[in-house]
């Protein structure tokens, strides 16, 4: 399957697009336990809002900070 596709956000209910190989959420810098709470805790994709919101902190466990 290729090609935008439309989805419902898990998480908050709201519907969004996916853009399946090469979409946006690919630039998205997500931290490794971050990743690994969305994959225990949804079966599907985060819409743009919700996924910046687990970036940030606000949703999941917090941010490891880089070792300098």
């Amino acid at each position: 399957m290729r090609g935008p596709i439309s989805k419902v956000c898990e998480c908050c209910k709201q519907g969004f697009t996916c853009g399946q190989y090469g979409c946006w959420c690919a630039k998205v810098e997500v931290g490794e336990q971050q990743m690994a709470w969305i994959e225990k805790s949804f079966h599907d994709c985060l819409c743009p809002l919700c996924l910046q919101r687990v970036v940030k902190g606000e949703l999941g466990p917090a941010p490891v900070a880089d070792p300098e």
